[in-house]
């Protein structure tokens, strides 16, 4: 029997039959329908990571500002939403006069005291960062794995961009049109019931549309992590012959991406500005 079901990007009304999942064909999610909601402030989230994932979320933060880079400049500062365990904002220091970050979590308020990073225990507050804006000022959002979270991303995003005139949005989300969900299936790991939906670039362009922002950038990444199984990354080799040569010859290309960037897109960016 069908039923329906609000999709929580576009907010239109679905029809369904399977009780886990279903797709939205307008702006081309895959809506997770176990998805339940947190409220991240004692659950769910990041915690404080051993040292061998914080080196390796800081190398894939790096990746991340290899693609960011490009579109850097004077007189921005940095705004990290869901900040997590504070890579990304580690990772800012260099490149920005100032970052400030979001994160409701109250597990990781000492450790950003300890790394000396500027982070509001809080979900995004414009008037927290009001005080060191000016008129000329652009402020640079970067919104990692974060969307997927939100049950109504497009509002979230709206709210950032409505309070301030120049605006550059970094988002990164799991898509579920990436070889690991396609090879897995419900069981990836990134389907769990914290994420209320997989994306596809389609539907990031979508969001971009309805805000009215341009697109800058868009493209697609995996965490560095997954490209280390050397042993997990051999088979899927041997499974996608004609996908990993394809790959060799847009790598040869491609002087912002890894390989298994390239070869798995299991991530998904956009860069979008106001």
């Amino acid at each position: 029997m069908s039923k329906t079901f609000t999709c929580p990007i576009c907010l239109n009304v679905r029809n369904y039959i399977n009780d886990t999942s279903c797709f939205c064909d307008i702006c081309k999610c895959l809506i997770n329908l176990k998805a339940k909601q947190y409220d991240y402030k004692g659950e769910g989230g990041q915690n404080i990571p051993y040292k061998n994932k914080h080196y390796l979320r800081m190398e894939n933060c790096k990746l991340r500002f290899k693609i960011i880079n490009q579109h850097i400049s004077n007189n921005q500062i940095f705004v990290d939403i869901g900040t997590g365990s504070g890579e990304m904002m580690l990772a800012s220091k260099k490149l920005f006069e100032r970052s400030f970050g979001f994160e409701p979590s109250n597990e990781l308020v000492d450790f950003y005291k300890q790394n000396q990073i500027e982070v509001f225990n809080s979900n995004f507050d414009f008037e927290k960062i009001r005080p060191f804006l000016n008129k000329d000022t652009t402020i640079f959002y970067s919104l990692c794995h974060v969307l997927e979270h939100n049950f109504n991303p497009t509002k979230l995003l709206s709210d950032i961009i409505i309070n301030h005139n120049k605006a550059i949005i970094y988002i990164e989300v799991p898509l579920y049109t990436g070889l690991s969900f396609k090879d897995q299936g419900q069981n990836w790991k990134l389907w769990y019931d914290q994420h209320n939906a997989l994306y596809s670039i389609d539907t990031l362009k979508f969001i971009s549309d309805k805000l009215n922002m341009k697109v800058l950038d868009y493209g697609y990444r995996t965490f560095i992590s997954d490209s280390y199984n050397r042993r997990i990354n051999f088979f899927r080799f041997i499974k996608h012959p004609i996908r990993f040569l394809k790959t060799c010859v847009n790598y040869f290309f491609n002087n912002k991406n890894t390989f298994m960037d390239i070869f798995l897109k299991d991530y998904g960016y956009i860069i979008i500005s106001k």
